[in-house]
């Protein structure tokens, strides 16, 4: 079954142009006809997908195929829940990923992440890159309600 993105432009306006829509290219000469921008919300986040590795599917808010094709994609959410409770197995991606640690008060969540072997221990607010190809996982330590973990795809391979 296929859906529709739930969308709603909020306005849309023209730069520099006639009431025709059509201005002049002053360097060629040309006639220049330009379409209208308008502002694209999305309501149908998240969206829950399957990524290799991780026991259920992620929630994703934002996914390369949104707002006719972003080079990047977006998953994670609260993490208060998660303490002790691994999301994923160890796995691998084809594109780099930034881990992203936030809460409301510096210090107030930790994560361990595993790359490649290596242990690192995350301390809110914090970011760490997993190059592309790198094995990796992560759990978390400690967070205070409010806490987040989000992982930034730099790619649209999950």
């Amino acid at each position: 079954m296929t859906t529709e993105p739930a969308t709603t432009e909020l306005h849309a306006h023209t730069a520099d142009l006639s009431a025709t829509g059509s201005g002049k290219d002053a360097a060629a000469g040309a006639v220049v006809h330009r379409a209208a921008r308008a502002a694209e919300i999305r309501t149908d986040i998240p969206q829950f997908l399957p990524v290799a590795g991780h026991h259920e599917p992620a929630p994703f808010y934002l996914t390369a195929d949104m707002f006719g094709g972003v080079p990047v994609e977006l998953a994670g959410g609260p993490i208060t829940h998660l303490v002790g409770k691994p999301v994923a197995d160890p796995h691998r991606h084809a594109v780099d990923e930034i881990y992203f640690l936030v809460s409301p008060n510096p210090g107030g969540a930790r994560i361990d992440v595993l790359v490649d072997g290596e242990r690192h221990e995350l301390t809110s607010p914090a970011l760490l890159r997993v190059p592309a190809g790198a094995e990796h996982r992560f759990l978390t330590l400690e967070a205070e309600p409010g806490s987040y973990c989000f992982g930034l795809l730099l790619g649209s391979e999950r």
